[in-house]
């Protein structure tokens, strides 16, 4: 008999690597401590509008994750009848962004279409479990409602999986983003109340987590309360011991020069075009000074992700003549994913830098992982005062230069916020002083030891 114990994380993301796979990666390194076993679907047959449904993982995803995880898929939901992206699309259309209307009698027949699906999808879940013998499952978004027939799935199987072996609480449902923070001036995910939305269930085998009191919050009062609905941070290791690759000499930047580091994806809604205009400007400025310093822009992100906006990035690039200045690096492991020694890493482009830029849009991010990276790292950061920077960030008192932006103004750097970054790069004892002070805070706040044993291990 198999006595491992093993972890299956299902992910809504659709996203190799992503914030949301790095703080899955954050548990199974926790997990496999304690002898558990990691499994890990991607998510490309539950999220569509990437593009990826039914297709094989690459050698490179399985081969950045495999230290971590076994990249698994539920193959089987593919063969449920009439589950394929333009249905599940349609189903999107119509009961939850309204961009597709129906008579009363039309959606009734729908919805019951949909329960009659998400048995049989549950039917292949279970199944699924049961092969892998799974002790325990880590759901990574599910209630933002990007496929309610697999969200409904879930609930299901787990109740029936969870029954069948005598679980107790096995479950721990993870909610980075939802529908009123996640892109919500796109109106991608329609508006309140999401009545066909499949909200948290009381259920004896779940745990409930949110990364913020007010997300946490607000998802309890959509279910009425029914749940509850805890606070599990983003978390992150304080730990300067690594030795480090000296980037900055390896591209010949001198002594003086200064370096951002923008360690997220890219895409539209990530905002580098922000880092773009900035650094034209701050070099705009040392060149009219007659400076010799100049500052760089090094980016960490997988390019392929979305090739027309990378092309535009680097059409804008060019139109600045900044070619010189902006490194892209791909896309990059952190430090506990990598386990090529020669391999450059998020924390290499860390220790090049001055500062941390996270300059994202109002609406994208409910957390902001590259803040509390700056933090951990003791570099300063500058960034946007996105919608949940206060509650995730400032309201604690961390320090860094703000952009102002709104839902309704949510545009390029202006001359007062330039002017603040420039002054920073320019103070080597300021970013030393408040670097030290957000390290102090943060190790008592967000260091990895507050990681709490949901599964008792």
């Amino acid at each position: 008999m198999d006595l491992q114990r093993k972890a299956l994380f299902i992910s809504f993301d659709a996203v190799a690597l992503s914030g949301i796979t790095v703080e899955a990666t954050k548990i199974a390194v926790r997990l496999r401590e304690q002898g558990i076993t990691s499994f890990l679907d991607i998510g490309y047959d539950i999220k569509i509008d990437k593009g990826n449904f039914g297709r094989p993982y690459s050698e490179n995803e399985i081969n950045s994750l495999k230290h971590h995880f076994t990249l698994v898929r539920h193959d089987e939901i593919r063969q449920v009848e009439g589950y394929n992206p333009a249905f599940l699309q349609y189903i999107h259309d119509v009961l939850i962004n309204h961009s597709q209307t129906l008579d009363a009698a039309a959606e009734k027949t729908l919805l019951q279409q949909t329960e009659k699906m998400a048995q049989a999808v549950a039917n292949a879940l279970c199944a699924k479990w049961q092969a892998l013998d799974i002790n325990y499952l880590i759901i990574e978004n599910g209630t933002l409602p990007d496929n309610i027939i697999f969200t409904r799935a879930l609930y299901l199987a787990i109740a029936q999986y969870g029954a069948a072996k005598q679980l107790g609480r096995f479950v721990l449902w993870r909610d980075h983003d939802l529908m009123w923070n996640s892109e919500s001036t796109s109106s991608r995910y329609g508006s309140a109340p999401w009545p066909h939305a499949v909200r948290p269930q009381p259920s004896p085998h779940i745990t409930y987590v949110t990364l913020n009191q007010a997300l946490a919050s607000q998802l309890a009062a959509w279910c009425e309360h029914q749940v509850e609905i805890e606070v599990m941070r983003n978390t992150y290791p304080f730990d300067p011991s690594h030795p480090r690759k000296d980037l900055r000499r390896q591209f010949g930047l001198l002594a003086q020069d200064k370096v951002i580091a923008r360690t997220t994806r890219i895409i539209p809604a990530k905002r580098l075009d922000r880092d773009i205009h900035l650094l034209h400007a701050l070099n705009s400025e040392l060149i009219a000074q007659h400076q010799p310093q100049r500052v760089y822009l090094m980016v960490a992100g997988d390019p392929l992700e979305d090739s027309v906006h990378y092309h535009a990035l680097k059409e804008l690039i060019s139109r600045f003549q900044l070619e010189r200045y902006v490194i892209f690096f791909g896309a990059l492991n952190h430090d506990f994913m990598e386990r090529n020694p020669q391999a450059t890493t998020i924390q290499d482009l860390y220790h090049a830098c001055d500062v941390v830029s996270f300059l994202t849009a109002w609406d994208y991010d409910s957390y902001g992982n590259p803040i509390g990276e700056a933090i951990s790292h003791q570099r300063c950061y500058i960034a946007t005062r996105y919608e949940y920077y206060h509650e995730v960030y400032g309201q604690y008192g961390f320090e860094g230069e703000l952009m102002a932006i709104s839902a309704s103004h949510d545009g390029l750097p202006d001359a007062d916020f330039i002017q603040r970054v420039s002054a920073l790069l320019q103070d080597d004892a300021r970013r030393d002083a408040i670097a030290t002070r957000n390290y102090q805070k943060g190790k008592s706040l967000l260091s990895d030891h507050i990681f709490r044993q949901i599964f008792n291990v």
